[in-house]
Formats: structure tokens, sequence, C-alpha cells
């Protein structure tokens, strides 16, 4: 076992307090978003033996991958996991399959922009299926609504922008009717300007503070969205877009091209190793919201919860329709409990202090002791772990 420094990002959207009350670490005043762990080139994870853990697994792939894992994905970890912390909320996004993955990032190259420019959007070639996993009570917007139940929740807004979404939505068809919708709001040519949003959300607080609202939350966020990004169409979106409530310990699965935006709370995410991100509104960065339409699916699908298996007592075992990854979190009591899992695992101490062990062939052993917010990675030739101790862990792997 290896213990992992992670790599840290600062986004705006990031919270100041989440994270380093989770590592146990003074807050600086400065928001703290991700903590990455794995081996994209992009965010390179510290390791115990002096290098990062790409250099790490480089070394010795077939100990460290197991050889189904590097025949399939080749040297480098397929998964890459993330302690996420939001206080603000994240784009609307979306990210690639393979294939449009691998054709983006080749125009761009074509086109000469940098891969790590913040004008880029696809920084590598590869697809990126993610899942959610909640450590807080945890806010997220997933996917489109029925255009049934949009229509309902237009109800009482007294505004031309609504009544022109009114319209389309009777007259669209489930799928293709969205996108055009999508497509009209983010059109810099449409009449869906920064007034006209003024308007909606003038209208969406008027309709709150009547009390005759056919839904406080949507009204609620659309004000909160509309003080951070006023003017932004991509408000107008997020009402069209399905919300989603986790408590800790509850999941979600987002594959690629569903649009989605986190909101509040802290979790963990596994995904594949990826870093390509679509954004069409609701940020700073770098939008382009015409390949957002392009490749989104804009089917009225409900978020995919992820329910537990219990492969034993002590874990729950989240599985997501991806290859690369797979998520369990396993509690400690005191006693040793086996830890069910192979080949490559990323192990994150999030809650106590536990103690892990593995079984090394030949009947070797090696321990580490995890406080909450330090994570180990496990090597496929480690085989069995084990966690003892008064607390919890989250452990991300490849099935």
């Amino acid at each position: 076992m290896e213990l992992l420094k992670p790599w840290v990002k600062r986004d705006a959207w990031g919270s100041t307090d989440l994270i380093p009350e989770f590592l146990g670490t003074a807050a600086d005043g400065d928001p703290w978003s991700e903590l990455w762990y794995g081996t994209h080139v992009d965010g390179p994870t510290g390791t115990s033996a002096g290098v990062n853990l790409r250099e790490f697994i480089q070394r010795d792939p077939a100990p460290a991958l197991g050889s189904g894992v590097v025949y399939a994905f080749g040297d480098q970890l397929p998964f890459m996991a993330k302690l996420i912390a939001t206080s603000q909320p994240l784009s609307l996004q979306v990210h690639p399959t393979k294939e449009i993955a691998r054709e983006g990032y080749l125009r761009e190259e074509l086109l000469g922009v940098e891969r790590t420019s913040p004008n880029r959007s696809y920084r590598d070639m590869n697809h990126k299926p993610e899942m959610l996993y909640a450590l807080t009570d945890f806010e997220a917007l997933v996917g489109f609504r029925v255009p049934r139940r949009a229509r309902q929740l237009l109800g009482g807004l007294d505004c031309e922008l609504a009544e022109n979404l009114r319209r389309r939505l009777n007259l669209s068809t489930v799928r293709g009717g969205m996108r055009s919708l999508v497509a009209w709001l983010f059109d810099p040519d449409s009449p869906v300007t920064a007034e006209a949003v003024s308007e909606f959300v003038e209208a969406s607080a008027a309709r709150l503070a009547s009390g005759n609202t056919p839904s406080v939350r949507t009204d609620r966020m659309i004000a909160r969205l509309a003080e951070l990004y006023p003017g932004d169409p991509g408000i107008v979106v997020a009402f069209l877009m399905n919300p989603v409530s986790l408590r800790p310990g509850e999941c979600v699965y987002i594959p690629p091209r569903m649009i989605h935006s986190y909101s509040s709370g802290m979790g963990i995410e596994v995904m594949a190793t990826s870093d390509n991100v679509i954004r069409a509104g609701l940020t700073q960065k770098h939008v382009d919201a015409a390949q957002l339409v392009e490749i989104a699916e804009f089917s009225a699908l409900p978020p995919m919860r992820l329910a537990p298996e219990h492969p034993t007592e002590s874990t729950d075992r989240f599985f997501a329709p991806a290859q690369e990854f797979w998520l369990s979190a396993t509690h400690a009591e005191g006693s040793e409990v086996w830890v069910p899992g192979e080949g490559p695992r990323i192990v994150i101490c999030t809650e106590g202090t536990v103690r892990v062990r593995t079984e090394l062939p030949f009947g070797g052993r090696e321990a580490l002791e995890l406080q909450r917010g330090e994570a180990a990675f496990v090597a496929a030739a480690e085989e069995k772990l084990y966690v003892s101790g008064a607390g919890r862990i989250a452990q991300c792997a490849t099935p």
C-alpha cells in the first residue's frame, strides 16, 4: 500500500470549510473544490514512495494493476476518485462518449488550442461516466424533466418567456422538442435576452411570494441562480431539469451525454480517467453551448440512483454500468472485517480512524493507519483487504 497525497483544485464554486474540516486542516479562507486521486496527467497524485501515482504504477504495471486491467486499459489506473465540495452550483455540463471525445480532442488539436488552455473542452480522448457518493446532504440537477411536468411548473409565471416556453413545449415531441428548446434558449440570436431571463426570474419570485407556486424548491433554486449568474439563459435550462437530493450514503450515476450540475454538499466522485467537460452556462469558465446541444441526451430520463448490494454486513457496494469503476463503503467497529474487492483500489477514510491491512503473496502482510481524509493505493498484488478500528472507508476499484 502507498499513502496518497491528493492534487488540490481551488475552483471558485468550492467550499471554504468542507474539505479542510474533512481533512482536519485549518481553513485558509479560499475555496477548496476537489481533491484528485488517480493517474490523470493534469492532476498528479503523490505517493509515499516519493513519485506520483502515475510514475509508481508505470514502474511495474502488472503487480500494481493486475494483468487483466493492463490488458484492458494499459499501464494507467482506469478510474479516478475525487473528493468534491460545493458551495455554489457548478456549470451546466455534459461529458462525452469515447467517440465524441476522440473527435473533439483531435479537432481542438488541429485548431491549435493548447491542451491545458482554459478555452479547451477536450483534454484527453477518454469518455467520462461518473458516479457521486454523498458524504453529506447533496443537491444536484440531473437530466431533463418530462415536458408535461415542465409545463406544470410554468403555471402562474406571467412573462413573455414563460409563455414562449409553454407554447414550444405544447408543440414539441419529448426528445427532439427539448433539444430544439434548449438550442433556442442558448442561441445568441434568439429573443432570450438577459432582460427576458430577468423577467422570468421576477415572475418566479412573485409566484413564490404569493404562496401559489407548484414547486417551492424550483422557485428558490431560480432565485439562487439569478443571484450568482443574472441574465444567464442557463437559469431557464436548469428550470427544465430534474432536481436530485442525496442523503449521506446514497449514490447517483451520470452517464456520458447526461446534462447535470452539482449544487451543494460534499461527496466522492469516481469516474473514468478523464477531464473532458463541455459547459453551457452558469459559469465563468469556457462555454460551448452549441457543442453541448449537439452531444447531450435530451430524452426525459429519471436520474439513475444506484441501489447498493450488501456483500457483507459491513459493506454497501454500488455498481454502475461502466467497465472502469465501482464503489463500496465499509464500516468498522473494532474487530477486523474483510473488505470485498480485488484489483487496484483507492481507499479513502471517510470517518474516524481505521487500520487497513492487505495480504501480500506468499503470506506477507502490510498495514496502514488512516485518519479521516487520508487515502491509500492498494495494488492488485496485495489481494485481500481488511479494515479495523472505529470508522468508515470508501473503496474505489475496477470490476
